[in-house]
């Protein structure tokens, strides 16, 4: 902020206008140049990042604890999500610290919540990789209870993020307003028509649609489904969210995610004939 300041006054001195705006652009860099060089700041985008990473982990483990009981599958997530980070030894290290740290009763997440809402200056891309991270938790046991459920939207809350958004970011999951699996009901209508439901079939009906990847209902037309699909890549796209300081270890989760997408969107294009 002093360095553009300073950096404007004198470009304006000695060129006008063009050199106030030459002059804020370059103290705004000397400036970063010196915290981070010299004085050793971290920057904003440093920042941000560690935010994110603080606030994830911490509140993966409240959420695993949210209903009092921490499953081997919801720290087979954790660990899945560790894994695809591709987290050194130390980083490995401090996200359990910081699963364990969120797991205390006493601990108050807000303040990892808002320092990362904070940091970030509220984008919404950024907002939306995290909840989808703390979804992909939640369903470790194939189904969300109502306290995950309600603690995550408080979460939401939290970070500013529109409920009825993330309403439809759980829906995209394959889950209903209750936290059950859409495909655990389809197969429980179908058991009560029939006794003879094999596994396979049960395994198909878990499967979610590339409709609900894409946040789309089998009615929408071409050209709603296609506007669903270009936002979503949008939002996902890595080298978008890095800029805006997503951490250099999500970038792997982030390409998978426009995978999907990507994948979802042929499947639909397939089966409308588009």
């Amino acid at each position: 902020m002093i360095g553009s300041l300073i950096g404007s006054i004198i470009g304006y001195k000695f060129g006008g206008f063009f050199g106030l705006i030459f002059g804020a652009i370059l103290g705004s860099q000397a400036e970063i140049w010196i915290n981070e060089k010299l004085l050793g700041k971290p920057s904003h985008k440093a920042q941000v990042q560690n935010a994110y990473f603080e606030a994830l982990f911490v509140t993966i483990g409240k959420l695993a604890k949210a209903d009092g009981i921490v499953t081997k599958n919801e720290i087979r997530k954790c660990e899945a999500i560790m894994q695809h980070m591709q987290l050194n030894q130390e980083m490995r290290k401090r996200a359990i610290k910081l699963f364990n740290l969120g797991k205390q009763d006493n601990l108050d997440i807000n303040l990892y919540l808002n320092k990362f809402t904070k940091a970030s200056h509220g984008a919404f891309s950024m907002k939306q990789v995290f909840l989808e991270m703390l979804i992909e938790v939640a369903s470790a046991e194939n189904k969300i209870n109502q306290a995950e459920m309600n603690f995550m939207y408080s979460v939401s809350d939290s970070i500013k993020f529109p409920r009825q958004i993330f309403a439809t970011l759980i829906r995209m999951r394959g889950f209903n307003v209750n936290g059950e699996n859409n495909g655990q009901q389809q197969y429980r209508q179908q058991n009560r028509q029939s006794n003879h439901q094999s596994s396979q079939q049960w395994q198909r009906a878990t499967v979610t649609s590339p409709y609900q990847t894409l946040g789309v209902d089998k009615s929408d037309s071409k050209a709603v489904i296609r506007k669903a699909y270009k936002k979503l890549m949008s939002q996902h796209h890595p080298d978008k969210l890095i800029a805006k300081g997503l951490p250099p270890e999500m970038v792997d989760i982030a390409k998978t995610k426009t995978q999907n997408i990507q994948a979802a969107w042929e499947e639909v294009k397939d089966l409308r004939g588009f």
